[in-house]
């Protein structure tokens, strides 16, 4: 599948400006993403992890799952390998 290949600096945005919005992520933080090797047809970067109260991020993660989901298929990064 062809991806926009973006900076890593735009998917953070996106990612923090959906936070943002979504009352159940109060309190959670997204890392900043990192690249990483590519899986077969999956995206080259992931989030590395979360901060906030364990709970909070349970209920946030699931909650924009599907969000996350849709930038892995439109986005890739830059390769760093």
């Amino acid at each position: 599948m062809l991806r926009a290949i973006v900076s890593k600096r735009v998917i953070d945005r996106l990612i923090r400006e959906k936070l943002r919005q979504v009352p159940l992520c109060l309190g959670v933080t997204a890392m900043p993403i990192v690249w990483r090797q590519r899986l077969g047809t999956e995206c080259n970067w992931e989030i590395p992890g979360w901060t906030g109260e364990v709970r909070a991020i349970t209920r946030c993660t699931s909650t924009i799952s599907a969000f996350v989901r849709s930038l892995e298929s439109q986005f890739d990064i830059a390769d760093e390998a």
